[in-house]
């Protein structure tokens, strides 16, 4: 009787715990034996621009529920912009002070970058000494992933339409720029009306002119951001008014923009497969 008795005591004990725990995370908060997750993007100051983090912040939230889930930005100069706005984020360094005093043993950085390049790279070189640590690869880092972007920006091209494809690249170091002309080189076979070009580095703006007798004839174009988001680039380079924007240079009756890479499903869809990667490998590390 003694003995029925205190199994009886142990196992209303335990299902209490197991009562008083499950809501805290069905509500959100850590469990503790999951990594933290920081999502890292290099960021905006264009305000119109920056409810896409709240859309992908909310849409990995739904996903990995019970995760303690952080933000940083790689451009230390868009936080200092935001900062004069009163505005603050943290940079990667910041959120690893953070997750050190909260007493995280393991996480798993995110980038949210379109290649993994200078700023991908930033990330990479952090000093995450004392965690048990994996990186989420960029958008674009694979075959498979350049044929899943192909894929994912299907549903913002029509075929018929003169379409540019705007990427940001890099002045300074071309190997970074690599991932842009694969997908140029896939992406415009399948849509022969179609280029791929890009604010710095290659393919550059030469694409353009492609565009531009195309859609003088056609009366129409539609620029794709290969861009998170919609900010500086896309409003000025890409849309602006001046005689040096893409939209000038064309010179179409009718100029459209879709939305940016963050508010398209099927590209946040690659972006979660690189994380459940990433969260797979610590799995595997785990004793």
């Amino acid at each position: 009787m003694t003995v029925n008795f205190f199994c009886k005591g142990v196992f209303f004990m335990c299902l209490l715990t197991t009562m008083m725990l499950a809501p805290a995370f069905a509500n959100g908060e850590q469990d503790p034996e999951k990594p933290a997750i920081v999502m890292v993007a290099f960021g905006t100051s264009v305000a119109t621009a920056r409810p896409v983090f709240d859309h992908i912040d909310a849409q990995a939230r739904k996903r990995y529920a019970g995760y303690d889930i952080h933000w940083a930005f790689t451009s230390q100069f868009i936080i200092n912009k935001l900062k004069k706005q009163g505005i603050v984020k943290q940079n990667v360094a910041e959120v690893i002070t953070e997750l050190r005093k909260k007493g995280v043993k393991s996480v798993v950085f995110q980038s949210l970058h379109v290649v993994p390049g200078q700023e991908y790279r930033s990330v990479l070189a952090e000093d995450t000494s004392g965690f048990r640590v994996a990186f989420g690869d960029a958008l674009m880092t694979s075959e498979q992933d350049i044929d899943d972007v192909v894929a994912a920006l299907g549903k913002d091209i029509d075929a018929q339409q003169p379409t540019v494809i705007v990427a940001h690249g890099n002045d300074h170091h071309p190997e970074f720029n690599q991932q842009l002309v694969a997908l140029a080189q896939v992406i415009e076979k399948e849509y022969p009306n179609l280029v791929v070009a890009s604010v710095e580095g290659q393919p550059g703006i030469g694409p353009l002119d492609k565009v531009k007798v195309i859609s003088d004839k056609q009366g129409s174009v539609k620029f794709v951001p290969l861009m998170i988001v919609a900010g500086d680039h896309i409003m000025n380079d890409v849309m602006g008014d001046e005689e040096d924007s893409w939209k000038s240079i064309i010179q179409a009756k009718k100029t459209e923009c879709s939305a940016s890479l963050g508010w398209n499903s099927a590209i946040l869809e690659v972006y979660f497969r690189h994380l459940d990667e990433a969260l797979q490998q610590l799995g595997k590390g785990r004793s």
